[in-house]
């Protein structure tokens, strides 16, 4: 069975936005699911297909940090891709100030952690793993390490009593844009 996990767009919300923008083409990157690449990365066509992993965080996502001491028993094997279950895109719907507003995010040691873990893409069902000016030096950090955060994901509550699954992310290149709108399926095997 195949879940959608990329995030359907409001057109009149995502207008609304794009209107408040400089550079609309850069900024259309980065609305709905999309994987930041603000070190414009060449991202290895392996990372087509991964395995999948749910970390379901939605107890307490919405209430404080994720941190480094709320990993139980997680494994990450090789080339993996991690699905960080929040909840928000289930209670907010995406586009509005409430999607948006004091999102779910990870602390900077869970950050630097995973860092080090053989990932190749981390997702998350919110806006990025970080808030505000912190967002970019967060996805930066990772993506020196070849992992790609992917944000904005949906249907990750369809993933929960799922023992494995694989993940097909495809991405559309762009020379200059820092976001790339992608589309992200997984298939539970």
């Amino acid at each position: 069975m195949k879940y959608d996990l990329t995030t359907q767009v409001d057109v009149a919300l995502m207008e609304q936005w794009l209107s408040t923008k400089e550079n609309r083409h850069l900024a259309t990157g980065h609305v709905g699911t999309h994987l930041d690449t603000y070190e414009k990365s060449d991202i290895p066509l392996d990372y087509i297909i991964c395995q999948g992993i749910l970390w379901d965080v939605s107890n307490i996502a919405e209430n404080r940090e994720i941190s480094l001491s709320d990993i139980e028993n997680l494994y990450i094997p090789e080339n993996a891709f991690l699905l960080i279950h929040t909840g928000r895109s289930e209670k907010e719907k995406y586009g509005t100030a409430d999607y948006f507003r004091e999102h779910p995010q990870l602390s900077n040691e869970l950050i630097q952690w995973l860092s080090n873990q053989p990932l190749c893409f981390l997702g998350i069902d919110c806006a990025g793993i970080r808030r505000g000016k912190e967002h970019e030096p967060a996805d930066r950090m990772l993506e020196k390490n070849g992992i790609f955060v992917i944000e904005n994901l949906s249907n990750l509550n369809q993933l929960r009593n799922t023992d494995a699954f694989q993940v097909y992310t495809l991405w559309f290149d762009d020379p200059v844009a820092t976001g790339l709108r992608c589309k992200v399926v997984a298939d539970i095997i």
